[in-house]
């Protein structure tokens, strides 16, 4: 979606920004609902939800990046991508030996965020020093979860998001300002992507701090469905679906429920 000359912009962001948090809750307009869910069509139909991705409540996050993590480097800075369409630039190495966030953790982070127009400088819409999530439970833009998935505590990254990652999909997804201004600010900014046809969300972010969630069943795991057992489960699902469709027109009263 963007030219080689935004594409070079984006290689040259550097940071030199403090990082920081805020309280989701906002809602996108049906326009930019139906532009972004056009442009994650084709990377959503090839992903397979994971147990780690889906939490009690059915919320499911594809794993878009399955595979190697590639790297370039243009006027001295480094740049890697995912298979997904994710870029990121390490602004500062974490701990080597430390670990990195598992799906259902809570983990704390620090960040600035940013919208980037092509030939206009970042602009920032958001930010927080301590904003605590859970890991992987699908209410978070995808590109912040695949980002954080490999990050070391200490860590800061400048994650360069393309809208396929960013804010898609049905619901609320965070990170995203808690003043009204501020999510006005977000409103017009994506506004402006859809414009264009072109921009990325870009975070700056620090991983502070990785803690399991005590009051976690299991729901969450990183191991993915393999594709036959991902195909068996659907089956499954799709025979009960149908069986429980035709008890109800045939009038079978559900003993369990009481219903008919």
């Amino acid at each position: 979606m963007k030219s080689s000359a935004f594409n070079t912009l984006l290689l040259l962001l550097t940071a030199s920004h403090a990082l920081g948090y805020s309280q989701p809750k906002f809602g996108s307009t049906n326009s930019r609902r139906n532009f972004f869910a056009s442009a994650i069509a084709t990377a959503s139909a090839c992903a397979i939800p994971t147990i780690s991705n889906a939490d009690i409540e059915g919320v499911a996050t594809p794993s878009f990046s399955q595979g190697a993590v590639t790297a370039t480097t243009e006027e001295g800075v480094k740049l890697y991508s995912t298979k997904s369409g994710l870029k990121y630039i390490i602004l500062k190495e974490g701990s080597p030996a430390g670990p990195s966030p598992r799906y259902g953790q809570l983990v704390t982070i620090a960040y600035k965020s940013f919208i980037k127009l092509p030939n206009v400088d970042l602009e920032q819409y958001d930010s927080d020093k301590g904003y605590l999530l859970k890991h992987g439970n699908g209410r978070y833009i995808p590109g912040l979860d695949e980002g954080l998935h490999t990050m070391k505590v200490g860590e800061k990254r400048r994650l360069i998001i393309p809208p396929k990652l960013g804010y898609v999909g049905p619901g609320v997804l965070g990170p995203l300002p808690q003043s009204p201004w501020g999510r006005y600010q977000l409103n017009k900014l994506l506004d402006q992507m859809i414009e264009v046809k072109a921009g990325s969300v870009v975070l700056d972010v620090e991983l502070r701090n990785i803690m399991d969630d005590e009051a976690d069943q299991g729901y969450y795991e990183d191991d993915s469905l393999s594709p036959e057992d991902f195909n068996i489960l659907r089956d499954n699902l799709s025979a009960k679906a149908r069986d429980a469709r035709d008890k109800r027109k045939a009038g079978v009263v559900d003993l369990l429920s009481g219903a008919v």
